[in-house]
């Protein structure tokens, strides 16, 4: 059982780790002059976070099947109060996620209106040598 409580803790470390980068993420994108190397090596490490948490999560899976157990059914103390933890970090994981969907959402869009606002501009200017028209 002390197995089970030592993975649900590091089950909710990586979710604490995750809330962080997806924050960072979130000021990432609400930067206008967002560096895409940066925003690179964040979804690195929330790519490297969600394989950890999948690990994690089938360890529990198998250790609550080797104890006979039910997560949410457990009447011990600390695993409640894990479970709950877990449980309000989830929440607010998708909500933040769900922010952080809206903001590429709307970067993208105004990238293509951009780009397809320069398309429709084909307007053939010539400069002389120091750069009038």
């Amino acid at each position: 059982m002390k197995k089970l409580i030592d993975i649900i803790k590091k089950i909710d470390n990586i979710l604490f780790l995750l809330d962080k980068v997806m924050n960072q993420e979130y000021i990432n994108l609400l930067n206008s002059k967002s560096d895409m190397k940066e925003l690179y090596f964040i979804i690195e490490k929330k790519h490297a976070l969600l394989n950890q948490l999948d690990c994690a999560k089938k360890t529990q899976i198998s250790l609550e099947k080797k104890y006979n157990t039910i997560f949410s059914a457990l009447k011990i103390d600390e695993l409640n109060y894990y479970s709950n933890k877990i449980k309000d970090k989830c929440v607010s994981l998708k909500k933040i996620n769900l922010k952080n969907k809206k903001l590429i959402k709307h970067k993208f869009y105004l990238n293509q209106k951009f780009l397809n606002f320069y398309k429709s501009f084909n307007n053939n200017t010539i400069y002389d040598i120091n750069g009038k028209l």
